[in-house]
């Protein structure tokens, strides 16, 4: 079997003091019902800042974002072992009182302080990352 290689992106988007976050919708075939950072895939040979741009219109309606700089990544491997997937992990500036439009990827989201995290559903790849994003964030502050 063919082994495959996937590339994503997300995006540690903050506002006052908390970070957004979404959660996958129940049919999802991958971690249905789970919160993440919003994202998604990298094509080929696009770059990741235009990609995790063009994923924040397409899943959350916004438009106007500022990608500012990578600060972390992860890589798992499927359960059957056929593909990877490297995440590159963004901090990202929205627009103050920016609309989130859902798309059907996902059916809520919430803006949560570093204290909550363990409040919601997270992978632990996903936990750690959002955690990473509160300690860049308090270094920028």
């Amino acid at each position: 079997m063919e082994k495959i290689q996937k590339v994503s992106v997300t995006a540690f988007i903050h506002g006052n003091g908390k970070a957004l976050v979404v959660r996958r919708s129940a049919d999802d075939d991958f971690l249905p019902g789970y919160y993440e950072l919003p994202g998604g895939k990298v094509d080929f040979a696009e770059d990741p800042r235009v990609a995790l741009k063009r994923e924040l219109e397409e899943e959350l309606g916004l438009k106007n974002c500022e990608v500012l700089a990578p600060y972390d990544l992860f890589s798992y491997v499927s359960a059957d072992g056929n593909k990877q997937t490297v995440d590159i992990q963004f901090i990202v500036k929205a627009e103050d009182g920016a609309a989130i439009r859902l798309s059907a990827e996902h059916d809520d989201y919430r803006w949560i302080g570093r204290e909550e995290i363990d409040n919601f559903r997270f992978s632990a790849e996903m936990k750690n990352a959002i955690a990473k994003g509160f300690d860049i964030l308090t270094g920028l502050e």
